[in-house]
């Protein structure tokens, strides 16, 4: 892309993803793939129970980053040279090449080994792109005061400082979506999850509370971010219809924290 260094659409995700990944974002150029060590992949963060130990982001616009724990990025390095499209992050095949030098750094470390394959397509979306839903009677949780439909659960981490929105029917939130405190641009960006209660799909309740928190964030200037499996059809679908758009595509090799072992 000839206009690589001019903004994308997406300042603040961009932002936020050189945060946790430790690397600006901005530096990247289309066609690279950038291995970057860096200690915070020996580190839970907030809100996860677990340690991105390796986290690749690879941006719709072709700029690619990995980032990796200290000692890691000569082995990944060697790996990810054969690489040369983002599909390549959906094939178990890669994340089983990737997992030896990683696992070495973490041993070195004295962490557990990687025991998990993440693999998500991101989508984004601000304020311009957003397309608002009103299905059904739509309200913002604070609490644990309305209780859920059954199949579903309430996500009761993100009260009370979290982004939750619901549809409620018969007195019970029957489709939630939210975002939980991270650590990071907290105000500016929101992660969103979203689940419905099996007997109140397919009537656009997920659209409405998704489009909800997107709305919530937007209305301080920020932008919001949308994972799902890429197979996962409806989701993105979902995503689609409340104006987000492809932002990446990730694979992540987590290890358990061991602070939190029993």
């Amino acid at each position: 892309m000839a206009d690589w260094a001019a903004r994308t659409q997406f300042p603040l995700v961009d932002h936020y993803h050189g945060m946790r990944l430790d690397r600006q974002v901005s530096e990247l150029r289309p066609g690279e793939i950038i291995v970057a060590e860096s200690d915070r992949r020996l580190r839970r963060e907030q809100s996860y129970g677990y340690i991105r130990a390796l986290w690749w982001v690879w941006f719709a616009d072709d700029r690619s980053l990995v980032s990796v724990p200290l000692g890691a990025g000569d082995g990944v390095q060697a790996v990810v040279r054969s690489v040369s499209t983002p599909d390549a992050l959906f094939d178990p095949e890669l994340a089983a090449k990737l997992k030896p030098p990683v696992d070495a750094a973490l041993r070195k470390a004295r962490l557990p080994e990687t025991d998990r394959v993440i693999r998500d397509l991101m989508l984004a979306c601000n304020p311009s792109l957003l397309r608002r839903h009103r299905h059904g009677q739509c309200q913002r949780l604070t609490d644990e005061s309305i209780p859920p439909a059954e199949g579903l659960k309430l996500p009761r981490h993100c009260f009370p400082d979290g982004i939750v929105y619901a549809v409620t029917e018969d007195g019970k939130a029957v489709s939630i979506a939210f975002s939980h405190r991270t650590g990071f641009m907290e105000e500016r960006i929101a992660h969103i999850g979203v689940a419905t209660a099996p007997g109140y799909r397919r009537r656009g309740y997920a659209k409405t509370v998704v489009s909800a928190v997107v709305a919530h964030v937007a209305r301080a200037g920020g932008e919001a971010t949308y994972g799902c499996s890429p197979d996962n059809h409806a989701s993105i679908v979902t995503a689609r219809s409340v104006g987000f758009v492809p932002y990446a595509s990730s694979l992540i090799l987590s290890a358990p924290d061991p602070a939190l072992r029993t």
